[in-house]
């Protein structure tokens, strides 16, 4: 390893974003809380309106619901504070109760400009007389203020008469008070004065005839003033649950008063409709409707109640013809999007009131808090979904990209919703969240801080519930990084960490508890710092080391030069961070394990790629660093070629790495939140490396029990994948399983049957995955192994304990007793199990599967020559108390039973008996019936031979014989698979020093059947198949077993 080359501060110059490069622009979720709009003017035939997020002016018809934008903007886009239901800044006034809409302009001289609705007819220009203010225009009267708003001298009435423009000031306001215009409409404004002395505070109401310029005063009580077409309303006065009710034709008639304790709560908004009352309650965290709204309901003093709008916002609107205008939606639900649009309301003669949809209101993107992205899946925690701040402050979202050429959209889904009960501890901006994510790269996400009672909580790419979790024991666990099924977590407040197995449900486990350390995972592989970063003591290490969490295996080691506290890392890649106790920047680097060199960073903010970095600075927002050719010798940050990703401007206040932007470590690309809410995957431009498995999971396959579910975890995704199982033993290919598209994870499920649906045999076999890469980037994945299987179909031959796939060894003791000895993946026997104790007279001979259960049977010879078949269950041992059933009789006249397979080509296990008397052979073929059908005589003059079952020597799947004459030469017999066998053929001499034979089966799981030889002084030795009909030399696999009477 080369370490130190670099330096930390570079000079280059980044390139500007090229147009390859250029953002692919995510579609956004819709805010739960409503996008909040505001009427500036509901005039007579249609409405002026401006919305949150947006600068421009817009006309609606009431008529036919048509929207035209006015040339003229805001200064700004409205920006709206869900938390304080407020707009952060409110616009200027533009008009009142009229289809003209002013247009106040400052320079070069003060004046209104009056046009009919979104313009394009006559204009009129009222000049704003020197030493006045501009207030508000209601009507064609534009109303102007002299003195400061505080202390009002005078207001005064501007209209445009016969060309000229006519001013009059209203006389009978106070002077030196605060007057503001609470409503008005083309006709009429209500005044409202507030005037401090000391800590005292006076208030008035007056109305002003906008035509006449009178003054008409109301009772100093009061919370608003508003109108409709006959007559004036003054909520609050004279208590707070009653209303005094003017006639507008004449004010100074005495006023009805209305009690409305039965209609309306403290805050409600009320409006009078007729003989009835519009109310609706203000939005709040602890009202029905949330953030987002109440009911809007009709309502009269007897307390009776009809329903408008499930939601509305608190913004009633007057229209010249006594109708109101509110926005609202006509259904409410718990989560997602409501479907918010302007209502018009009017009152009709027989006292309904009728409700016209007259536009709809678009919805307000979410704005992201959190982002995520692995192996192309983009997942953003925002406010929409549900809000409420003490328990929800939004929903998960995720978004499928391509992951081929350009990152371009495919589907979204909403999923779960975001705990606002923890804090990720990123310092949001004021008026913000912030939730720091990680991806697992196999279609999980998880965020920086524990959920659900310090559990650490991972959700599923598109499902709405709890997907795997950990609880590490930590208190409020902070995840450090994921990866697969790995992750690591911290102790809040320190002094622990955990390294967490994810597994579906709650399944999971910790497998390491330490001290807190750097650390990072990729796939299976643990990148830990040697020393802690917090430690003030001398000498501590700087070293990193890699460890396989699959078998604990340290890998790789570099030096990073000092200690890191952050490490981040993508296959050969590994990234490191140093600060000190007290936080100060101590180093920065990549580590390239494939060459050993280092490069040196500077202390900006960074996330690694798949050879490349981003990193963040406040001048330059975010830069590119390239690096998939490797570090040149002596090279320096500065050398290699960067561009920009995203500019300061661009990225805005959304500067958090995890929670703003982040990359895709899984092959990827970038992504980052804009100031206009969206999300932009910006393509890297950097060609990822070789598709690797960088985890897997291949377990032993039992198929009594269920399917197999092997599990590889890729270093990005694939475009499709293939396994292929082959049975060991014969080489054949059982079953080939294929797949599409995987991202992060391909997991096949293999129920355990064959391509013609039958159930495979136990024994081992061979699985071969192939993946092609998704991005087409160099070759295609491969990786082989092994898993033993156990089958439900076919017992292996002569496996009789365990179900375990190798075959197994009979020896009977002196007194009759039976040993079977187990064989194992070594190619030897052991882990001895008893059989109990048998007649010393009985002959046992291991065999097939006779009655088609699935284990295999042993035959029993008694000393009257009855024949019994025992039958196990499968797996299980056989004693003299297994269930039997009688075979037949007469077998005392048999000698040399022998079991080798199949010779009929049948599939059911053959017995092969001599006649004692004469030495001819002969066979008896297994039946569907679990018996023994004598079928003819196979072979003469075998009376001298010592017979073996050899089973298939030539792996022709035919049983075929052994036998050793009194000489010892051997010989086999190829079983032709039609009842018969060959003519013998030598295959050795000097055998006559063993005292057993058996023909053992497969027991070096090569696909091809051994043999096993006792000597007579008691050692074992195997003699293993070539799969040609012979048998290779003889290796010792035991001692000692001279006490037994036979082995078989």
């Amino acid at each position: 390893m080369t370490a130190g080359m670099g330096t930390a501060v570079g000079t280059a110059v980044a390139e500007p974003r090229g147009a390859s490069a250029d953002p692919v622009v995510v579609s956004p979720g819709a805010r739960f809380v409503p996008r909040a709009t505001i009427v500036l003017n509901a005039g007579e035939t249609g409405f002026l309106t401006a919305q949150e997020g947006d600068d421009r002016l817009r006309w609606i018809d009431y008529a036919t619901g048509a929207t035209t934008v006015l040339d003229h903007r805001l200064p700004e886009p409205l920006a709206y504070n869900v938390d304080d239901y407020r707009f952060v800044r409110y616009p200027s006034d533009f008009g009142h109760g009229s289809d003209t809409v002013a247009l106040y302009s400052a320079s070069p001289a003060p004046r209104v400009t009056l046009q009919q609705r979104a313009g394009g007819g006559p204009v009129t220009t009222i000049p704003v007389p020197e030493g006045q203010t501009y207030v508000a225009t209601y009507g064609d009267t534009v109303i102007t203020r002299t003195g400061p708003e505080n202390a009002a001298a005078s207001l005064h009435l501007l209209n445009v008469k016969d060309g000229a423009v006519q001013e009059r000031k209203v006389e009978g306001l106070p002077a030196g008070w605060t007057l503001t215009i609470s409503e008005g409409d083309a006709r009429s404004v209500a005044v409202r004065g507030i005037k401090w002395e000391n800590s005292s505070m006076s208030q008035g109401w007056w109305v002003v005839d906008l035509a006449t310029g009178g003054v008409k005063a109301l009772s100093e009580r009061g919370e608003s003033v508003s109108f409709d077409r006959d007559t004036v309303f003054h909520y609050g006065a004279p208590s707070n649950s009653a209303a005094q009710v003017y006639r507008r034709d004449d004010l100074n008639a005495e006023p009805t008063t209305v009690d409305l304790r039965d209609v309306a709560s403290y805050d409600d908004v009320v409006r009078r409709l007729g003989d009835e009352f519009v109310t609706v309650s203000p939005p709040g965290p602890g009202n029905e409707g949330g953030y987002r709204g109440n009911p809007l309901d009709l309502r009269d003093t007897t307390g009776s109640r009809q329903s408008l709008l499930a939601v509305a916002a608190t913004s009633v609107h007057r229209t010249p013809d006594g109708s109101l205008l509110v926005a609202g939606a006509e259904t409410n639900t718990t989560y997602g999007a409501l479907d918010w649009a302007y209502y018009l309301f009017t009152p009709a003669a027989d006292g309904t009131v009728a409700r016209k949809r007259l536009a709809d209101i678009e919805d307000r993107e979410a704005k992201p808090a959190g982002i995520s992205l692995g192996s192309g899946i983009l997942t953003t925690a925002d406010d929409s979904q549900h809000y409420s701040p003490a328990t929800t402050i939004g929903g998960y979202r995720s978004t499928w990209l391509k992951t081929s050429g350009r990152p371009e959209e495919l589907n979204s889904t909403v999923d779960a919703t975001v705990s606002g009960r923890d804090s990720d501890g990123c310092s949001p901006v004021e008026g913000s969240y912030c939730v720091s994510m990680f991806a697992s790269g196999d279609g999980h996400h998880g965020r920086k801080a524990g959920t659900e009672q310090d559990v650490t909580m991972l959700y599923k790419n598109g499902a709405a519930l709890w997907g795997p979790r950990v609880t590490s024991g930590l208190g409020s666990p902070e995840l450090v990084d994921l990866s697969g099924r790995f992750g690591v977590v911290n102790q809040a407040w320190g002094g622990h960490q955990a390294v967490l197995h994810f597994k579906e449900g709650d399944t999971g486990k910790v497998v390491l508890n330490r001290e807190p350390v750097a650390a990072s995972v990729w796939g299976n592989t643990l990148w830990s710092a040697l020393g802690r970063w917090n430690d003030t003591s001398s000498g501590v290490s700087t070293r990193v080391e890699a460890k396989d969490l699959s078998t604990g295996t340290a890998t790789v080691s570099f030096d990073a030069g000092c200690v890191p506290s952050d490490l981040q890392a993508v296959g050969r890649w590994t990234y490191w961070r140093c600060s000190d106790y007290w936080h100060d920047f101590k180093g920065a680097g990549v580590y390239d394990r494939q060459t050993g060199r280092s490069l040196k960073l500077g202390s900006d903010e960074t996330l690694l790629g798949d050879g490349y970095l981003v990193r963040r600075s406040a001048a330059a927002g975010l830069t590119l660093v390239d690096f998939r050719s490797g570090f040149p010798a002596g090279a320096k940050e500065a050398d290699l070629p960067q561009r920009v990703v995203a500019t300061a401007a661009e990225l805005g206040d959304r500067t958090l790495r995890r929670s703003g932007w982040t990359v895709d470590r899984f092959g990827g690309h970038i992504a980052y939140t804009g100031t206009d809410r969206r999300v932009r995957i910006v393509p890297s431009g950097v060609p990822a490396s070789g598709i690797a498995a960088i985890d897997a999971d291949t377990p032993a396959a039992d198929f009594t029990a269920g399917v197999w579910t092997p599990r590889w975890w890729l270093s990005k995704p694939a475009a499709s994948w293939t396994l292929t199982l082959k049975n060991k033993a014969t080489g054949a290919t059982v079953r080939t399983l294929s797949g599409g598209e995987a991202r992060g994870l391909i997991a096949p499920e293999w129920n355990g049957a064959d391509t013609a649906g039958k159930s495979v045999p136990t024994g081992s076999y061979t699985w071969t995955l192939t993946a092609k890469p998704a991005d087409g980037v160099q070759a295609d994945l491969s990786v082989t192994g092994t898993v033993p299987v156990v089958g439900r179909g076919p017992a292996v031959r002569r496996d009789y304990v365990g179900d375990d796939g190798y075959p197994d060894l009979y020896a009977r003791g002196t007194n009759g007793s039976l040993h079977i000895y187990r064989g194992n993946a070594a190619g030897t026997v052991s882990a001895k199990a008893d059989g109990g104790t048998w007649p010393t007279t009985s002959t046992l001979v291991p065999f097939g599967d006779l009655d088609g259960d699935g284990a295999n049977d042993t035959l029993v010879t008694e000393k009257d020559g009855s024949l019994y078949r025992y039958s196990p269950e499968r797996g299980k041992v056989v004693t003299p108390d297994t269930p039997r059933t009688k075979t037949g009789g007469g077998w005392a006249a048999f000698d040399g039973l022998t079991y080798s397979g199949d010779l009929t080509d049948d599939g059911l296990p053959d017995l092969v008996a001599r006649q004692t008397a004469t030495g001819d052979l002969y066979l008896f073929a297994g039946t569907k019936t679990g018996g023994l059908s004598r079928t003819g005589r196979i072979g003469t003059s075998w009376k001298s031979l010592t017979i073996v079952g050899a089973g298939a020597l030539n792996g022709d799947q035919h049983a075929d014989l052994i036998a050793r004459t009194a000489n010892g030469d051997l010989y086999r017999y190829y079983g032709t698979g039609k009842g018969t066998i060959s003519s013998g053929t030598k295959i050795g001499s000097g055998w006559g020093g063993m005292a057993d034979f058996v023909g053992i089966g497969d027991l070096t799981a090569d696909g091809r059947d051994d043999i096993l030889g006792r000597t007579k002084t008691g050692d074992l030795y195997r003699y293993a198949g070539n799969g040609t009909g012979g048998i290779g030399t003889g290796a010792k696999i035991g001692t000692g077993w001279k006490s037994f009477t036979s082995v078989g």
